[in-house]
């Protein structure tokens, strides 16, 4: 585990949830998933696990490296019209905090052992395979071991891991966040493919948005 270097910093990070597809709009409703976890096999992050791990496995050496304990990851959808919102939006689901972090996922899960928890899915070390395909965006296709390769020569390239601690999650009905909301705070609206820093004012006025009431019509 890596001391802190400097002051925490806050990021901006995109996922692909569960409900983005037909599938996985299934899985949610056959095996009663929240519809905002992260919809992979490895979920990047595993958002129900009670201390969720950012690696590696989506991004590669674009983001989890960048990562120190003390910093705060702000968790958005992708663009969409998700649950009963008809205009194209975000979702605002979770804010995790950076509390560990670890250069090997062998290293990270002894520590899940030591805290006798299960290691979050997208952990990977022998014991804790993939979830099954039906419980992903792709449910009702041959399941491709092929991203699953991906994951494990990342993990072997980059071990890097963060345990975190959740801040804020909303994994049923989360915030909506509109393009004037991300204009009024960036000016622009920020591409997420590699996080972007953001700043604690703008962080705040992130997690104000966690306040309001869902907002469902244009």
């Amino acid at each position: 585990m890596n001391d802190h270097e400097g002051a925490p910093r806050s990021y901006l990070c995109s996922y692909w949830p569960l409900c983005k597809t037909a599938g996985g709009r299934q899985a949610v409703l056959k095996y009663g998933l929240p519809p905002y976890v992260n919809g992979l096999s490895r979920r990047e992050p595993d958002f129900e696990h009670r201390a969720p791990a950012i690696t590696a496995s989506s991004r590669g050496r674009n983001f989890a490296p960048r990562l120190r304990p003390g910093d705060t990851v702000v968790y958005t959808t992708t663009k969409g019209r998700w649950g009963e919102v008809r205009f194209a939006h975000w979702r605002l689901v979770a804010v995790l905090e950076v509390t560990r972090r670890f250069e090997a996922h062998a290293e990270a899960a002894e520590w899940y052992r030591r805290q006798r928890m299960d290691p979050p899915s997208n952990l990977l070390v022998d014991g804790n395979p993939p979830l099954p395909v039906a419980l992903t965006l792709h449910h009702g296709r041959v399941h491709d071991d092929a991203w699953d390769d991906v994951c494990l020569a990342r993990a072997a390239e980059v071990g890097t891991l963060l345990v975190c601690a959740p801040r804020f999650l909303a994994l049923h009905d989360p915030p909506v966040v509109t393009p004037d909301d991300l204009l009024a705070l960036f000016d622009t609206v920020p591409n997420t493919r590699t996080p972007p820093e953001i700043t604690e004012a703008q962080l705040d006025r992130l997690l104000a948005l966690t306040e309001r009431p869902t907002r469902r019509a244009a």
